[in-house]
């Protein structure tokens, strides 16, 4: 299995360990590391939080930790460099700035969403209710990166649905035409806006 080195800085560099996202029956790659009994077995636990400082120079080499005590500072060294790396700030403080830039990797590719009156995070939901209809809504964002809350209507038993568009920033409500006629399902629909109540009544002919 390929391993992964990060870079932190010109001297740091970190690695996670195989004990990063869970206790495990065995050690694994992790060098610092204490048992638990659970139901009955031995696990393994990182005491530095699934994560372990490495030489960027040479980031093969993990870095070991030594503390002064005349001085009361805590450094960092590399066999091979064999320069002190002296600690601006605490160890946990340091495993801090390495899950943060893991998160970087993690959310690169996350969707922005604003949150403020009228944004709410990007949803995909089916609603059960006591009757004889399904309801099912999305939120999505349009062209101009305003929100529109789609709402699905339909008669359990069957995939017709009638389409609703809310635009809360344009303050719109209207339906798709190309689906279900809604006056075939709702006699009446009605949106309250922050400034603006918006009401649509069906008569089926």
């Amino acid at each position: 299995m390929e391993k992964t080195i990060y870079r932190l800085d010109d001297k740091i560099s970190f690695r996670k360990c195989d004990l990063f996202d869970d206790d495990k029956l065995s050690h694994g790659d992790c060098t610092n590391f204490d048992t638990k009994e659970k139901n009955w077995k031995t696990y393994y636990c990182c005491n530095n939080y699934g994560i372990h400082l490495h030489c960027t120079t040479h980031p093969e080499i993990e870095l070991n930790t030594w503390f002064d005590e005349e001085y009361g500072e805590m450094y960092l060294g590399c066999p091979k460099c064999k320069e002190p790396i002296e600690m601006v700030e605490n160890y946990k403080q340091t495993i801090n700035r390495c899950l943060r830039m893991l998160n970087i990797e993690e959310f690169k590719n996350a969707k922005l969403v604003r949150l403020d009156d009228w944004y709410v995070p990007e949803i995909k939901e089916k609603e059960k209710i006591e009757s004889g209809y399904w309801i099912n809504t999305q939120v999505k964002t349009d062209k101009d990166g305003d929100t529109i809350i789609v709402v699905y209507v339909g008669h359990k038993g069957t995939n017709e649905k009638a389409q609703f568009f809310i635009k809360p920033e344009k303050l719109q409500l209207s339906n798709d035409h190309k689906d279900l006629d809604p006056a075939k399902i709702l006699t009446k629909i009605e949106v309250t806006f922050k400034n603006k109540k918006v009401i649509q009544e069906f008569d089926e002919i």
